[in-house]
């Protein structure tokens, strides 16, 4: 399959919000440098729409406070060079307390108490570099307690799932929508042996989640928002929704939403322009 790389030559105080909205409109593999987010789309008969939708999202980048793409550069690329070409930006990353994301072709000697996720994202999105991802993961942390049974809806590459699991969770239902996701999130189950506790399944939001205690999306505000009811009902009374992907000047709504019954005890993070929502279900 040919690729379409494309380059958006942005200031970073923008990069980040320019890297969600190149995931809303469904584009794969986000890189993010010093002066641009590289990211590509497949090369189909829908390549142009998602391009005019996705410049579209970005001429709004000023409306948010933030400064305007400069430009925007493509070039072609065959699978294997984009899968390949965004590897030498995604090393060894220490998050929270013990929490290390080692990508699966970097060494790594996990030190007493660390726990440690091997991943290979492909092109599935999550490698922990995003503050999104970030803010997940550390929620993660804190709250999964041991027999604990997890949802992480959109889970991408896994790693939310796949920590959950190895924080100490006795089942993890995880599901994406994308098939690549799906793909990719197998590949890294069993690559960190926990295949026994996480599933993998394609799915549309919550569709067919059991019961749990705790339940994690790192998707996009609108969908949160569309999905709370969904939420709800998954989630057993006292159980913790992380919820993640919102743009900061979208907190208000978010914690609006989290105000009515049935949550309680909501608490927010934010790091750069996104934060992340921890509430428990009444």
């Amino acid at each position: 399959m040919k690729w379409c790389e494309v380059h958006i030559i942005v200031a970073a105080e923008a990069q980040e919000a320019v890297a969600e909205l190149c995931r809303q409109v469904g584009a794969q593999g986000v890189q993010l440098e010093a002066d641009r987010v590289i990211t590509a789309f497949p090369v189909t008969e829908w390549l142009q729409k998602h391009l005019q939708r996705l410049r579209g999202e970005l001429s709004r980048l000023p409306e948010w406070g933030l400064p305007p793409v400069q430009r925007i550069e493509q070039r072609e690329r065959d699978e294997s060079e984009w899968a390949e070409s965004w590897k030498r930006f995604f090393h060894v990353l220490h998050l929270g307390k013990r929490l290390v994301v080692q990508p699966s072709w970097e060494e790594y000697e996990a030190q007493e108490g660390e726990v440690v996720i091997a991943l290979d994202p492909g092109m599935a999105f999550g490698t922990g570099q995003h503050a999104t991802t970030q803010l997940c993961l550390e929620f993660l942390e804190e709250l999964v307690l041991p027999g604990m049974q997890v949802v992480d809806v959109g889970t991408g590459s896994g790693i939310l799932a796949i920590a959950a699991a190895k924080l100490g969770a006795s089942s993890v239902w995880a599901a994406d929508s994308d098939p690549v996701a799906v793909l990719t999130a197998e590949r890294n189950v069993i690559r960190n042996g926990v295949q026994r506790v996480v599933s993998v399944q394609r799915a549309e939001g919550c569709e067919g989640a059991p019961p749990c205690d705790l339940l994690v999306a790192n998707i996009s505000t609108e969908v949160i928002l569309q999905l709370l009811p969904d939420f709800s009902r998954c989630l057993r009374r006292g159980g913790w929704l992380v919820v993640s992907g919102i743009l900061t000047e979208r907190r208000e709504g978010v914690r609006v939403a989290l105000s009515r019954t049935p949550w309680y005890q909501a608490q927010v993070r934010e790091r750069g322009e996104w934060c992340a929502f921890a509430a428990r279900r009444g």
